[in-house]
């Protein structure tokens, strides 16, 4: 029975070498690593004193803040189940992954009671409500989170856990529909915070922030490397890419992970001179490809201080990395293609691109990415077949069409499901959307097959211009004949106002699908 790889021997870990370290800083609000484990502490034992039994579980809707780091703990280390809700999500939608995780206990912060209020009647099997926020607003027949702190022991909850218990029900972003809960347990967060210190060769010279969302991966990797580290971490409770810049120059920040779409707006921000980011030296970016040229462009105006990664909910975060070594070399021998790879497999992580056989692919085939290794979660709660389809023979199959070149390097080439066949021909969206992104007047572009009566399908793209631009549709077909072959031109091109996108920056597109299709 290893106790060892829990998220409670992260906490002792930190009362040994870092007690009175910042642990966490949010506004004006800062604990130490000592303060924030007996924090932790008194909300596990508050929990179990009402009642609740090892696998229960608890779910918070709360922006990023103190609270929702300190759940990544406190449930655990007292053997419940932490559910993370996405507070972007409409009430229906809450409503949906609770009944699901038939979660015994809701924390929730000040200015989402009307969330809850909305879908309380369906939420019978809910037996506790907490709240998080002004005492005097507390909802009646609710407890108080800070209350139940002061009035809890600040003592190791007596509950058993090992690095097998199951630690959080992490719910995916649902870019092909409803979304799943993956099991995550103690080991795979352990592992997350161990993995990304030692290739990040983390130091006390290390300072971290978090600007993504807690309920993803993004924002719960950096938390578990600065906790494991001893790292001290900003919180953003939203994203403002000003504020970013503001919080990095104050705190001469080191280290952070940003959802691809905050690249963008860091790249784009025509103010960035005003903040010193010099410090910046490694900040991870991941949930969605990003180009070549924007890549390129991060780097010649921030530094090689970027590392792109890839991973899933399903993998508690990284499965790759692209380190800035491999970049620099890359790059003084003038190849640029390494600005498309995710990387090589990251530590404690296997990834192998296969053919339909579950054969490795020779250099430069195409195939499909599989996955394993410490970050692996055990499934989804409740779907036993979606668990069986996508996790086999102790691997994780993400449904990524990827590549493999002659040093290792991998790139991902498409989403399966999302591969258009038309007129007998095979085109990747990701491959057309690249040559969009390079067009001067496009923001947004999001390729998908329609169907069409003599083709199959045939390539669409629906493209958000940039403020002020005016692209006749005919002008971008022709601007992509110049870059790739005539069938994966797009024989359709529609202009909307904006995609639908998920909280990692992933455009949905089975929403496109079901709207244009």
């Amino acid at each position: 029975m290893n106790t060892i790889c829990t998220l409670r021997n992260m906490l002792t870990r930190n009362l040994e070498y870092n007690p009175d370290k910042p642990a966490l800083i949010e506004g004006s609000r800062q604990y130490t690593f000592k303060e924030f484990s007996e924090r932790t502490n008194r909300m596990g034992n508050a929990l179990l004193t009402m009642g609740l039994d090892k696998g229960d579980r608890v779910a918070i809707l709360s922006p990023n803040s103190m609270e929702s780091a300190e759940s990544y703990f406190s449930i655990p280390n007292a053997g419940l189940v932490l559910v993370m809700l996405n507070f972007r999500l409409a009430p229906s939608e809450i409503q949906t992954i609770l009944s699901d995780s038939q979660a015994s206990v809701l924390i929730v912060k000040e200015g989402y009671l009307s969330h809850i209020e909305q879908i309380k009647e369906g939420l019978s099997f809910v037996k506790h409500y907490i709240f998080i926020g002004d005492s005097s607003k507390t909802p009646e027949g609710w407890h108080h989170y800070e209350t139940l702190i002061q009035q809890s022991s600040p003592h190791t909850p007596d509950m058993t856990v090992t690095e097998n218990d199951l630690a959080a029900l992490m719910y995916t972003s649902g870019t092909t529909g409803a979304p799943k809960g993956c099991m995550a347990i103690h080991r795979n967060y352990y592992h997350a915070g161990r993995s990304l210190t030692l290739e990040l060769k983390m130091d006390s010279e290390d300072f971290g922030i978090i600007p993504s969302p807690l309920f993803h991966a993004t924002g719960e990797v950096v938390l578990m490397t600065c906790m494991y580290s001893g790292t001290t971490a900003v919180i953003m409770p939203q994203w403002d890419v000003e504020e970013f810049m503001r919080l990095v120059e104050e705190y001469k920040v080191t280290m952070g992970m940003l959802a691809t779409p905050m690249l963008l707006f860091l790249i784009d921000y025509p103010h960035a001179d005003k903040y010193d980011l010099t410090s910046l030296k490694k900040m991870f970016f991941a949930g969605a490809p990003v180009t070549p040229v924007i890549f390129q462009k991060a780097i010649e105006r921030f530094g090689n201080v970027f590392l792109h990664l890839f991973g899933t909910t399903e993998t508690v975060g990284q499965a790759t990395i692209l380190k800035t070594e491999d970049v620099a070399k890359a790059l003084e021998s003038g190849n640029m293609e390494i600005l498309s790879s995710c990387g090589r497999s990251f530590a404690d992580m296997q990834s192998v691109v296969v053919d339909e056989n579950d054969q490795p692919v020779l250099p430069g085939a195409v195939g499909e990415i599989r996955v394993r290794g410490l970050g692996t979660t055990l499934g989804y709660w409740n779907k036993e077949d979606e668990t069986k389809k996508d996790f086999r023979n102790g691997w994780y199959y993400p449904l990524d069409m990827c590549r493999i070149d002659k040093k290792g390097f991998i790139y991902v080439v498409d989403r399966k499901k999302d591969m258009i066949i038309t007129g007998g021909e095979n085109v990747y969206p990701a491959e057309v959307e690249n040559v969009l992104y390079k067009h001067p007047d496009i923001s947004q572009a999001a390729v998908i097959g329609t169907p069409d009566r003599k083709w199959g399908e045939v390539v669409t793209a629906l493209v958000v211009k940039k403020g002020g631009s005016e692209i006749p549709a005919d002008e971008l077909k022709t601007f992509c004949r110049g870059e790739i072959a005539g069938y994966k031109v797009p024989k359709k091109v529609l202009f909307v106002d904006a995609l639908p996108m998920s909280a990692s920056g992933k455009i949905l597109k089975y929403k496109l699908k079901k709207e244009w299709s």
